[in-house]
């Protein structure tokens, strides 16, 4: 499917760049050899031999220099250090004229292997210049990784008389340093032919894959309230041994995934499911294991497990990974004595679960097995969550109950009950500590068909219309339950990058991107800022088919899971160990995207492409800054202010970024006996959905100079990143 512009097209700030350069240089007669010192292997006069630098408009961008420390192969790279004066029209570059005679009319694949550190953007390009046409420049997708990685371009060469090449090598940015090595250009087997979409595609996005321009301005001296550490929660089922979470022979908790829970951070660990809860009879699940009977997981289906994992377990997991519980009670098959008496067995045990929530869903009425087994009226509902509350506050004055609801939003309509909130709010209003709400899965598309960059475009987009909603619950607590309206909190506790629920389908395993992990961060930026929210729990922690941010890179079956984290668990962990106690006040001006409707988020207008939320230390020394740059192509520089915080001249910065939009670290859906999947969807652009595995998506720290409290940052595209920096004077980290 053809590709739709996110934006109006613009002109690229690198066809001015090279325009100016070559102003200033005499065009030669006849065209130079092919590509010189393609591994700038030899100097002149301490400049890569074969390549030129225009001094007078960029010697006080920054340096340039062979590096022979750090190198692709061969005995030397090109290194391009940005100055604070670097940017706009004529950032740092070299360039070397090409023959443009002999590839007239024909395609060529320009590549380079790129590395950089510190907030630099590194871009290789190639323009074209005729006479009476307008000068055209490509240029490959920007790198930003401390390691090598190849980037590649197509190009297609005017078919005029006596047209001009030139290849350039620039960074962009006003710190760090940008890498250069093994640079070719080669003529293309079908070249002379028309360009397939995709390449014709891959052509118009990298002709806009020069920095978009953005500023940030951030208040430290504003604070807006602490960060609930509620906000970093999870979700683990119970059956199939909480999804292969317990190893059954052991007698133990998986120790692989025991280490990435607690290095990823999570806070509040809700159990024992979603659907599950409302079947799950939490007896079945305690007391000796093989006594423990084969339990029935939902109606309509006929798989059974043994409840293996149970209370106890939970519990003892949720305490070595330094986190809390959320129980979710079963309302739709269980009584409220059943649910007063899980509190008690609990609290007999020297434990205590704080947060409690009565039921899961049960407002959906889709007339599946399940649906029938546990769906209610709100009127039923609300009879019901008091009964509960009454019973489980009479075993613990203390604990926190949740109730559950929802506002459909145009096609994201879940709730099956007109008035479901109105009634249950006026009527159970004032037994309510927390009101939870699923408004935060997307795209969630129902049928293939639409291009990935359309369904992700749609997902990227969604975060602001889950603010809305969430406002919008926010006020519908205040007109119907207004003595409790300063009292119950928000909670969503499940959310997550949702695609398709069939394995048989194109975009079930695309959960497991780095444009999952984009959304995931975004959605956390949004709870974080809607003042009223308190609690989320993303789905799923682990599994072994799509929707576990922990995954499996072993498809065997029977499963012999080797656990792998998806890019989800990094942006996840940004927020967990790279960012603050306290959320400040942050505004940005960014350019925007438009999305259509994809599955069932309806189309969005406006759409910001850079994200950025701050937070403050506890102890107010250190500042923390995390950007989500949505473009698939291109970087974004943005100007930076602080207010209230004087920064150290050296901070960090922790950049999340991949390959493409669509990379992946490897994991795979099990091999189900007889489940035959269908090639998956990729970016038509820059596709690596099936290249997945080690070094397509990585998560890696750099250094950064801040020069006082205004400074600029290129935030790579396609990347979530972290810039922490210290308070000027105060040297502890």
């Amino acid at each position: 499917m053809r590709l739709r512009p996110r934006r109006r097209p613009r002109r690229s700030s690198g066809g001015a760049i090279l325009l100016a350069l070559l102003a200033v240089l005499p065009l030669p007669a006849q065209p130079p050899s092919p590509l010189q010192n393609p591994g700038f292997e030899q100097s002149q006069s301490g400049l890569p031999s074969g390549w030129t630098r225009d001094l007078n408009r960029t010697g006080k961008m920054g340096s340039v220099a062979l590096d022979r420390a750090k190198r692709h192969s061969g005995q030397a790279s090109l290194r391009l250090d940005p100055s604070s004066r670097n940017g706009g029209e004529n950032p740092l570059a070299v360039f070397q004229l090409i023959p443009g005679d002999p590839y007239r009319g024909r395609r060529v694949t320009i590549s380079a292997y790129i590395a950089t550190q510190g907030g630099s953007a590194a871009v290789v390009g190639m323009l074209a210049i005729a006479n009476g046409t307008p000068p055209r420049l490509v240029t490959a997708p920007p790198a930003a990784s401390p390691s090598w990685t190849e980037v590649r371009q197509t190009f297609d060469v005017p078919n005029q008389p006596g047209v001009q090449l030139a290849f350039i090598c620039m960074v962009y940015g006003q710190s760090g340093s940008a890498w250069f090595d093994d640079l070719s250009l080669t003529l293309d087997s079908d070249a002379g032919s028309a360009p397939p979409p995709a390449a014709a595609a891959a052509s118009e996005a990298g002709a806009a894959t020069a920095p978009l321009q953005a500023t940030v301005a951030v208040n430290a001296g504003r604070i807006l309230r602490p960060i609930p550490p509620s906000l970093f929660g999870t979700n683990i089922e119970w059956r199939w041994n909480a999804n292969l979470l317990w190893q059954e022979k052991q007698r133990r908790v998986d120790p692989d995934l025991l280490r990435l829970t607690r290095d990823l951070g999570v806070t509040l660990i809700r159990f024992p499911g979603g659907v599950y809860s409302d079947f799950y009879h939490w007896k079945q699940g305690v007391g000796p294991m093989d006594r423990r009977p084969l339990v029935l997981h939902e109606p309509g289906k006929d798989d059974k497990s043994r409840p293996l994992f149970g209370t106890d377990e939970a519990l003892g997991f949720a305490q070595a990974v330094g986190a809390e519980l959320l129980i979710t009670v079963n309302v739709g098959t269980g009584t409220a004595q059943e649910a007063a008496d899980w509190v008690r067995y609990i609290n007999a045990h020297g434990r205590r679960v704080r947060y409690w929530e009565v039921g899961n869903e049960v407002y959906i009425n889709d007339h599946t097995p399940i649906s029938r087994a546990d769906t209610m009226s709100p009127e039923t509902y609300a009879r019901k969550f008091l009964e509960f509350s009454a019973a489980m506050r009479a075993a613990d004055p203390g604990i926190s109950i949740g109730a559950i609801g929802g506002l459909n939003r145009g096609r994201y309509s879940t709730v099956s009950y007109p008035d479901w909130d109105r009634i249950v709010l006026q009527r159970a209003g004032p037994a309510i500590d927390f009101f939870s709400v699923h408004d935060a899965y997307a795209p969630l598309i129902y049928q293939d068909g639409q291009d990935l960059r359309t369904v992700y475009r749609a997902m990227l987009a969604a975060p602001v219309a889950i603010r809305k909603n969430l406002d919008a619950v926010a006020a519908e607590i205040r007109a119907n339950a207004p003595s409790r309206a300063d009292h119950i909190q928000l909670a969503v506790t499940e959310w997550g990058p949702a695609f398709q629920f069939d394995f048989r389908t194109s975009y079930a395993d695309h959960s497991k991107t780095l444009g999952s992990a984009l959304f995931a961060a975004s959605a956390l930026k949004t709870f974080l800022e809607q003042p009223q929210t308190t609690i989320a729990n993303f789905w799923l922690l682990n599994d072994v088919s799509f929707l576990g941010w922990i995954g499996s890179s072993n498809s065997r079956f029977p499963p012999e899971p080797l656990w792998t984290p998806t890019p989800r668990y990094y942006a996840f962990q940004l927020f967990t160990k790279h960012f603050g106690a306290r959320l400040v006040e942050t505004q940005v001006q960014s350019p925007t995207f438009n999305s259509e409707t994809a599955g069932l988020i309806d189309a969005i207008q406006n759409a910001p492409d850079l994200d950025v939320v701050s937070s403050l230390s506890a102890d107010g020394r250190t500042l923390y800054l995390i950007a989500i740059n949505k473009s698939f192509d291109s970087p974004v520089e943005a100007s930076i202010s602080l207010r209230g915080f004087s920064p150290s001249p050296k901070a960090a910065a922790w950049v999340l970024n991949g390959s493409g939009i669509d990379a992946n670290t490897g994991t795979r859906i099990v091999a189900v006996p007889g489940l035959r999947l269908p090639a998956p969807a990729q970016d038509p652009v820059n596709p690596h959905f099936l290249r997945g595995g080690p070094g397509e998506v990585t998560l890696s720290q750099s250094s950064v100079s801040c020069r006082g409290p205004r400074f600029s940052y290129v935030f790579p595209a396609h990347s979530v990143t972290s810039l922490v920096l210290d308070r000027s004077g105060d040297r502890s980290r």
